[in-house]
């Protein structure tokens, strides 16, 4: 499995995760590491650290250097567990050479975020 390490944010006048997550109204500011894993058949698979900025109940919206293209699976999970699910990509902004990504939850994930 090759690994990729991504923790910095992109701070240019407006990142591209934050001119994606703008077509997404209800989205909350966040900030959770997580491990990505994306599998490529026999085996194979790409890694990265990276940490979701902002999310819905039902979504994430996060930065990666990872090859990620619309309706790509992915698995997603922090360090203690308390979020670990599938998604697919539904939303990409490129930028600089990084990709902004929007997933869905698949299948929907309970209680993740708590809505004020």
């Amino acid at each position: 499995m090759r690994q990729v390490e991504h923790l910095e944010t992109s701070t240019p006048e407006q990142s591209g995760l934050q001119r994606l997550v703008e077509l997404f109204p209800r989205a909350t500011p966040m900030r959770i590491l997580i491990s990505l894993t994306v599998s490529r058949g026999k085996g194979q698979g790409l890694e990265e650290n990276s940490a979701i900025e902002y999310g819905t109940d039902k979504m994430v919206f996060f930065e990666s250097c990872l090859p990620l293209e619309l309706k790509d699976k992915f698995h997603l999970q922090n360090s203690d567990g308390s979020v670990e699910a599938d998604a697919f990509v539904v939303g990409l902004h490129f930028m600089g050479g990084r990709r902004a990504i929007a997933a869905r939850f698949a299948p929907e994930v309970r209680n993740w975020i708590l809505e004020g």
